[in-house]
């Protein structure tokens, strides 16, 4: 766990140093690592979410379960690598995964919501 540990905090390290991540604005706030949520759709009844990172299975069934479009397909790792997107009760839990994620506890569910409010909305208005 210690090397683990160590691992994390220089790929961090490069965040910050490289501009990837965003310095707090105000005192010695948390920095900001700003990730993409993307959805598109093939034909009406298929959706298609791309999330960055490895997205814990909780997390992606939460949005085909919320989906409105008949098949919706999660697809990890998209547009950055940020490791492990661990559930909230992941991270209470502690694992391998939690130790090497990149966001921080509800991260995950903060972009389940995302994409469920970005497929509602292409559902709603698909010409955008």
């Amino acid at each position: 766990m210690t090397r683990r540990r160590a691992v994390k905090i220089r790929s961090l390290h490069r965040m910050q140093s490289s501009g990837e991540a965003i310095p707090p604005t105000i005192g010695k706030g948390p920095w900001m690592i700003p990730l993409e949520v993307q959805v598109f759709t093939i034909g009406d009844d298929v959706a298609v979410v791309g999330l960055p990172g490895e997205i814990f299975t909780e997390l992606s069934m939460a949005i085909k379960e919320a989906s409105p479009f008949e098949t919706t397909l999660v697809i990890e790792l998209t547009n950055s690598h940020i490791a492990y997107v661990p559930t909230e009760k992941a991270f209470r839990q502690g694992s391998y995964e939690t130790i090497n994620s990149r966001v921080a506890p509800g991260g995950g569910e903060l972009m389940v919501e995302a994409a469920i409010k970005m497929l509602n909305k292409i559902k709603d208005d698909p010409v955008q």
